[in-house]
Parts: C-alpha cells; structure tokens; sequence
C-alpha cells in the first residue's frame, strides 16, 4: 500500500495523544475537529490498525497508538529538523520575562547559530510563559515553576535570591536582611510573570501587597518610589542597577529556579538542541567565579549568585 501521509499527519497524531480530547487537540492545531478526524482516520488507515480506542468518552491509544507515540516521539523532531532549510531567515525566538543569565545564555546562543546556521532572537514577553502560550517564543528561559503540562521543562540553573529595597527604605542601612524581615513589610508583586506573592512567606511574617506591576521596569520603580520591597534573582538584579535602590544579600530565602522550556508538540526542530547546549555551558561555567556583579550595598561590593544545575537533559512536565 502506498503511505500517502504527510508530517502534518503525525503531528495531528501527536498533539491529539497528548490532549486526549479532539477538541482540545483541533484548537492547538488551528483545525476543525473533522478535519483533525480525517486526518487521524488517514493515518490509521496507512497504518493497518486503529491508533485510538474511541469507545470511552476521551480518545485512548491503542497498543499500536502507544508504539507509534515512541517511535515519533525521536523520528519526528529529526524529520522537521532535516526538513528545515539552514538558510531559513525565521529566527529562532528565545523568549524571556524577567531577565537572562547573560554569559550562560550568550555561550549557548553562539553555539547554535554557528553549527547549526541559525540565528537565535531573545524576546522579552511579560507573560507567564514569556510568549510560549501565544506562539511569540518559540522556546523560553523562566523563573521559578511551570504548571503548564503542554510544555516540556528542564531546570537550568539554581541562584540566591536578593531584596530590593528603596534607598530611603529603614532597610537601606541594613548589610542583609532575613526572608522574615520582608514578611513585616509591603511587597511589590510582578501580576503578570513573577514568581513569588505574600503566601511564599509563614504565616508568622506574611506581607501586604503594596504594589502591583506586570513588568521589571514598573518593578523596580515600585521598589524605587517605596511602595514596597522586592525579591529577584541575583543575575537579575546584576542587569538592572538602579540608582535609587539597593541589592541586600537575602538570607533564609529558597533559591531562584530557572528553568528552559518549550512545547511538547510541534516543537521547533532547534528547540531541545538549544536545551542540551544551555545545560553543557552550564556545566562549563560552573567551576568559574561568576561574571555578573551586583552592588550588594552601598559600599559596592560583589554578589556571586550561586547556581547549581542538573547534568542531563530530562524533559519533565510540572
């Protein structure tokens, strides 16, 4: 028999495994459901045997449905990827909320576009997913969890986290402050893509909201004009010194977590290649002092954030 199907088919198969539900499955696709229906009947067709058990009220595969899922799960990214012109002039986007770990980023971006003839984009998105839920990022870099099961997340890196405070806090005298000593104050809290609100604190020291803000720039001039305080991670604050505010070493704090992350079906070919590249420089540039400093106080002094990462690509839904 002659396999007329196309990657379009696959990909249908694919998106439709992981939602379990033709509806769901047609509106990541862009697709009516009947159309998404013929597609998978062509593709069971081709195949020989049915790939979903249609007889509960959300589609479940087949033990062939669940081998073809494995096989594809390896073959297609290769296929897209060697499908994909090396000349092409779409750019790979990289998107970001609240900011990048520039020397680990900068690494791993120069390696894929000079082996790979591609050229890497960071966009900064102030969204949740930095741009992945509305299709303007193709992979991203963020802080803190994912609670999205469509995309694939790998951790990055781990570092200390830091207070902001204004210069004219009663803080500002202070050389470090304690997790609790921000619990008896009023937070400045990012609505839109932060990971931290007052119930990150114990309910002995829980803070009020004194501002609300959906960017790093209305952030900090929150921060700056005493609405509140902040907590950012190291590197963060290294790309955004401010002359009226402070960076106090935090202790008591959970570390940042930063983590890569892009979706699980219909992935860009480069997207777990650019993954594995973040986690080998990482693992590169971890014996060395850190690049990025940050005024601590008002004597400048350097802030190292300490980071640890894992050493192997796993791809984990959280």
């Amino acid at each position: 028999m002659k396999l007329d199907i196309g990657i379009h088919h696959l990909r249908c198969f694919m998106t439709l495994a992981e939602e379990q539900h033709f509806t769901w499955a047609a509106d990541r696709l862009g697709l009516s459901q009947p159309t998404l229906s013929r597609h998978i009947r062509r593709l069971e067709e081709a195949v020989g045997r049915p790939l979903l058990d249609r007889s509960t009220r959300h589609p479940r595969l087949t033990p062939e449905g669940r081998r073809l899922q494995d096989e594809l799960r390896l073959l297609l990214p290769r296929l897209e990827a060697a499908l994909c012109s090396p000349t092409s002039e779409a750019p790979f986007r990289l998107g970001y909320a609240w900011g990048l770990p520039v020397q680990l980023t900068r690494r791993a971006i120069k390696i894929i576009e000079q082996r790979h003839q591609l050229l890497i984009q960071p966009v900064r998105v102030d969204s949740r997913t930095a741009g992945l839920r509305d299709g303007s990022a193709d992979a991203a870099l963020l802080w803190g969890t994912v609670d999205d099961p469509r995309l694939k997340t790998v951790e990055i890196l781990r570092e200390q986290r830091v207070a902001a405070v204004s210069r004219r806090s009663t803080l500002a005298v202070k050389t470090s402050v304690t997790w609790n000593d921000l619990g008896r104050r009023c937070l400045v809290v990012n609505t839109a893509s932060g990971t931290l609100s007052p119930g990150d604190w114990p309910r002995s020291a829980t803070p009020e909201i004194g501002a609300e803000t959906t960017n790093i720039d209305e952030y900090l001039h929150a921060v700056a004009a005493r609405r509140g305080v902040g907590v950012l991670p190291a590197s963060v604050a290294a790309q955004h010194p401010d002359p009226d505010i402070l960076y106090l070493p935090l202790t008591e704090a959970t570390p940042a977590v930063l983590h890569y992350a892009y979706p699980r079906s219909s992935a860009h070919p480069h997207a777990e290649i650019l993954g594995r590249t973040l986690l080998r420089e990482r693992a590169e540039l971890a014996p060395r002092p850190p690049a990025e400093h940050l005024e601590m106080h008002r004597t400048t002094s350097a802030g190292n954030p300490t980071e640890a990462s894992s050493n192997c690509f796993t791809s984990t839904a959280v």
